[in-house]
């Protein structure tokens, strides 16, 4: 029966088993675009969370969301809300945000939906799909740190979790520096293996080159050697190639001139790919 309170605890898969890991012992949760709220009757059942919001934009997974939470026998505790973003949030409800399985700048959109609660936040744990970059540069350029980030394979796709804090992890002038110095063993490495870079691809093209992959990658990702950013090198790798078979197709000075730049980009991929993983 529907309406029966089923006691077995709920299942995860391993993208939201990795989000419900970084959430704060006894923290007041909110999840936007819950869709059916199984994070949240997870964190319930495991006594990580005492109660939380599910917000929801759109009436179906709001109203899955809802049975969900009966069905569980936790209506009591989740609270779902149908509406976007922020905006249905109030005053001292929340202090640690959830946002997963939507787009990057979708993500950031959220977040300034509601400037009150958003101040009131002292963490946010996002995995974005897609603009990776622009969420972790945004957000440590507003005054957020990133404390921790990780990949998680499932269904045969890899995806970035980022977890920002107000007050510890790295902010944008850490990451900056790592940047540096990241850029600096790159530049050593090629060196040593005697790699047949153009020289002034070695100079402020591979400046530019490293400043972009870092933020796209992720800094911690990066100091960790994180297994999956081969999956994510080699998915970029596939989009520079497409890019450059696409510019082919003219015979235009100009587009065969940034062909050339996006060649270079992708053989520069390949050369860090074997760095981290020499």
């Amino acid at each position: 029966m529907v309406n029966d309170i089923i006691k077995d605890n709920i299942k995860l898969g391993s993208r939201l088993h990795t989000i419900a890991s970084f959430v704060p012992l006894g923290s007041k949760l909110a999840d936007i675009g819950t869709d059916h709220a199984y994070l949240l009757v997870y964190l319930i059942q495991t006594g990580t969370i005492k109660s939380a919001i599910g917000v929801d934009i759109h009436k179906g997974p709001y109203e899955s969301a809802l049975e969900t939470v009966k069905m569980y026998g936790v209506a009591q505790r989740v609270d779902v809300r149908q509406g976007n973003g922020l905006i249905p949030l109030r005053s001292g409800e929340i202090d640690t945000l959830v946002i997963a399985g939507m787009g990057g700048t979708t993500i950031l959109e959220i977040l300034q939906s509601n400037p009150q609660v958003l101040a009131e936040a002292s963490k946010a744990i996002l995995q974005p799909q897609g603009a990776e970059a622009r969420v972790r540069k945004e957000l440590t350029v507003q005054g957020w740190r990133i404390k921790d980030e990780c990949l998680i394979e499932e269904d045969n796709r890899v995806y970035s979790v980022i977890i920002f804090t107000r007050s510890e992890g790295l902010d944008y002038e850490e990451i900056e520096n790592r940047i540096r110095n990241i850029g600096d063993h790159f530049r050593k490495y090629i060196l040593q293996q005697k790699l047949k870079i153009d020289t002034d691809l070695m100079n402020e093209k591979l400046d530019h080159f490293i400043k972009k992959y870092v933020w796209i990658l992720g800094p911690i990702n990066l100091e960790n050697k994180d297994a999956h950013l081969q999956s994510i090198i080699r998915e970029n790798m596939i989009n520079l190639d497409n890019i450059v078979q696409g510019m082919a197709k003219t015979s235009r000075e100009e587009t065969k001139e940034k062909a050339k730049l996006v060649e270079q980009e992708r053989k520069l991929l390949e050369v860090m790919q074997r760095w981290l993983f020499q």
